[in-house]
């Protein structure tokens, strides 16, 4: 029996033996992370895909595996035996959900109405560990060093992040949150970690309530100086464990609480949304006579006297504190991370010239040793790569694992290379390369494909395609209040012409020396992108793409900085809004058909390339070779 079998059978065991009908498996940590600690990487274990988004179900006969269209590939390669793989977004493939007539809370209601009275259940135990643990390979859980990130990366101290969401609360007449996701606890505190690889989160819960504040995190990952950070700052701290004990208290408290007539009934108020600071909207300066200053639209605050926990909070937390004492709703601290402040802001810039000091070396290097007939693998090549990136300022790792690929290997949309058996970086071949770090001061991603040969006329059309809708997306002015669900169109459009497309989104948000994938901001096709607008102040990638499975992979990446757009008139008083282009790396233009360039994109790429090459070229001066590669790559069409 092969090792996947062996897995699938035990489990089916443990599911007997518990009167379990099904099991889902999901891809997330108990805080919903995207990317894990190897610990928490149940739905690999158990499947052998390691993709990092999907969801697996196993019944009695059948085991089938979700993912999306960027792991379709990866995953019919790594799926174990006795595994189907369901291909989420097409027509014909149902939801895990749909497919079990269950999906989440809200599912409940739906299942017990079913004629077979099902229900769903929470499980105490993780049926998965027992079988890890059982073979003696689980990794233990981490608790590295946590430390402070000073005020002048974030440009807000603990002390105004606690009383901007204070304030919030107030208004919607909650007594407080719990905070689960790890990026918001690591930007609410100011604080980082490594617990997992490429994010600098730790292991922490947090609850916040008008009067108190409280971190569980592990003991031994505080030091001295952290612990004597957080005192000064009124914030109480217990073992990570103790969040469940804490919870169960509290819940106890609001039933008392809740038992007394003064409830706040819920309600629906409208109200203008500041930005930073209490100074009402209509106080704020205008700069010109038809362009009000940028603000956000008006918020509907939905008052209630519940608790608060964010849309990807676990069951098990709304447990612990009484089903009936939480509300769901998009985290308050999510929305606030998602706009950057000027602090931020200005450390994506310079993070991200920076970084393109590093592919400038990397890319010049490639091209060399690839002409002088050198044999190096993806892997390798990679791995160079970091090495450029650790020479920057504050560079503080990789912001998640570097995508090398050559010919069809960069067809696979997430391909990672193997540290043995990647393949050899064919010269004759296209190459793709989306890679980022981690800075103090800001978060990079960045993907350019080259061909360091003669491309065909197929790929140099599907390059073109892609650069177009960049370009589309970049140039883009909207009026506040556009979702980009709304724009993801403009990247597609030029690729719709000939027929292609990409099973990706088109954009997400970042974090500011924080997780690569931000959200709840992005550009592309998901209903979700349809529910927030872009403000004035997120960060977003611009990254179409296309991919000919078998033969090769386009993919054109860069970041951007959400900004107010000056524009001639201002209809409907709403404001426009605009992008800054952050990433600083050349496209290669050897891959352009000319002819299939409108003026007006012509002067983006030569404009673009005259400012990467004015940014990054005089920090080449004693690298001859990068320099040299720069000039000419950046030299106008």
């Amino acid at each position: 029996m092969s090792q996947s079998m062996a897995r699938l059978t035990r489990l089916r065991e443990l599911m007997k033996d518990r009167n379990i009908d099904a099991y889902v498996v999901p891809s997330e940590d108990a805080h919903a992370s995207e990317y894990l600690a190897p610990c928490d990487a149940r739905r690999a274990y158990i499947t052998s895909f390691t993709g990092s988004a999907g969801c697996a179900v196993i019944t009695k006969d059948e085991a089938r595996c979700w993912t999306d269209g960027r792991y379709w590939i990866q995953a019919e390669k790594q799926l174990g035996e006795g595994w189907t793989l369901m291909k989420s977004g097409l027509p014909e493939t149902p939801t895990w959900g749909a497919w079990l007539k269950a999906e989440s809370t809200s599912l409940c209601t739906s299942l017990a109405a079913s004629p077979t009275n099902s229900l769903l259940v929470p499980i105490t135990e993780n049926l998965t560990d027992i079988i890890w643990q059982g073979e003696g390979s689980q990794p233990s859980r981490p608790s590295n060093e946590i430390f402070q990130l000073a005020d002048r990366y974030t440009g807000e101290n603990v002390g105004s992040k606690i009383s901007r969401l204070r304030d919030k609360l107030r208004k919607i007449g909650s007594p407080g949150m719990v905070v689960s996701s790890l990026d918001e606890i690591a930007w609410l505190f100011n604080l980082r970690g490594s617990d997992i690889p490429y994010n600098p989160v730790f292991f922490a819960y947090a609850i916040l309530t008008r009067d108190d504040c409280t971190l569980f995190a592990a003991p031994n990952s505080l030091t001295d100086s952290v612990r004597q950070y957080l005192h000064k700052n009124g914030i109480a701290l217990l073992d990570y464990n103790q969040i469940w004990n804490s919870l169960g208290s509290w819940q106890k408290r609001l039933i008392i609480e809740r038992s007394q007539p003064q409830a706040v009934k819920q309600e629906t108020v409208d109200v203008e949304m500041d930005g930073e600071g209490d100074e009402p909207a209509s106080k704020r300066a205008k700069t010109e006579d038809n362009q009000p200053e940028s603000k956000e639209k008006e918020e509907k605050v939905v008052k209630t006297d519940k608790v608060l926990i964010g849309s990807k909070t676990s069951w098990a937390i709304a447990k612990a504190v009484g089903e009936d004492n939480v509300e769901v709703r998009r985290s308050i601290i999510e929305e606030f991370k998602a706009k950057k402040n000027a602090t931020e802001i200005e450390g994506f810039r310079q993070s991200h010239i920076r970084d393109g000091v590093a592919l400038a070396r990397y890319f010049a290097w490639l091209e060399q040793v690839l002409r002088n007939d050198e044999e190096w693998t993806e892997y390798d090549a990679a791995t160079k790569l970091e090495e450029y990136r650790k020479e920057n300022q504050w560079f503080m790792g990789l912001s998640f694992e570097t995508i090398s690929s050559t010919g069809p290997n960069a067809a696979i949309i997430h391909y990672a290379p193997p540290k043995e058996g990647s393949a050899v970086i064919d010269k004759n071949k296209m190459y793709l390369c989306d890679s980022g770090a981690q800075y103090l001061d800001g978060t990079t991603d960045v993907t350019r494909t080259f061909h360091f040969g003669q491309p065909t006329e197929e790929e140099k059309r599907a390059f073109t395609r892609v650069l177009q809708g960049h370009i589309a997306l970049d140039t883009a002015v909207f009026p506040q209040g556009t979702t980009g669900y709304i724009l993801d169109i403009l990247a597609r459009k030029a690729l719709w012409q000939d027929g292609l497309d990409y099973r990706h989104s088109t954009s997400h948000g970042l974090g500011s020396f924080l997780n690569v994938h931000e959200g709840p901001q992005g550009v592309g096709q998901r209903p979700a992108y349809n529910e927030v607008a872009l403000v004035e102040g997120m960060v977003i990638s611009n990254e179409p793409g296309y991919y000919a499975e078998g033969k090769f992979g386009i993919r054109i990446e860069g970041v951007d900085i959400i900004v107010r757009a000056e524009t001639r008139e201002n209809f409907g008083g709403k404001g426009w809004l605009g992008m800054e282009r952050i990433t600083m790396c050349p496209i290669q233009t050897s891959l352009v058909e000319h002819s299939l360039l409108a003026p007006a994109e012509k002067e983006w790429l030569n404009d673009y390339h005259a400012e990467v090459l004015d940014k990054i070229g005089p920090l080449l001066k004693d690298d001859e070779r990068a320099l040299r590669w720069l000039q000419k790559e950046c030299r106008p069409i």
